[in-house]
């Protein structure tokens, strides 16, 4: 992993997974693997997980980061990623949108999950029933990975970067 301050957070939060292989020859490899995201449902479609600095985002820096502000940035990501035509259903490989306005239908969420293979992805609400099947048995070591896109988030309202107190979602009610 190039990015040693996503590494500490990911290794903080038990995220990292590892393996050991040995070689035909008798080398034995050890290796670490990082959570991704997952822009559709391709092998292809992994990334490794965007590091704030680049994007601009006018949140909290990585270093004062906790798990839940990595989350609120990586869903603000992931919505930059739909704006952009870049993010597509993990199930069924529609493209996702990122519009107030959607029909139930086409309403998403971005989650994430940690079991051997740990990832961000987005999929329809109607989608996300059938994922666990679809992901089962999947590892890190198997996917591709590549640099995450940058997308420009120096737009975006500092109210968007901060999760809701319970207070506050009771207020909106």
């Amino acid at each position: 992993m190039s990015d040693q301050r996503l590494h500490a957070l990911f290794q903080a939060e038990g995220l990292l997974r590892a393996r050991i292989v040995a070689e035909p020859d008798g080398r034995v490899v050890e290796e670490e693997r990082s959570p991704l995201v997952l822009l559709g449902p391709d092998d292809d479609d992994a990334y490794l997980a965007p590091n704030p600095a680049p994007t601009d985002y006018p949140g909290k820096p990585l270093t004062q980061m906790t798990l839940d502000d990595y989350h609120v940035f990586l869903y603000r990501w992931l919505e930059a990623a739909a704006r952009a035509g870049d993010l597509r259903c993990v199930y069924c490989g529609i493209a996702l949108r990122d519009d107030s306005d959607l029909a139930d239908e086409e309403t998403w969420d971005a989650f994430l999950i940690e079991k051997e293979l740990v990832a961000w992805m987005a999929a329809h609400f109607d989608c996300k029933r059938w994922i666990a099947k679809k992901l089962k048995g999947m590892h890190p070591f198997e996917l591709p990975t590549r640099e995450p896109p940058v997308y420009d988030l120096s737009t975006l309202d500092p109210a968007l970067t901060e999760r809701p107190t319970y207070a506050e979602e009771e207020d909106v009610d």
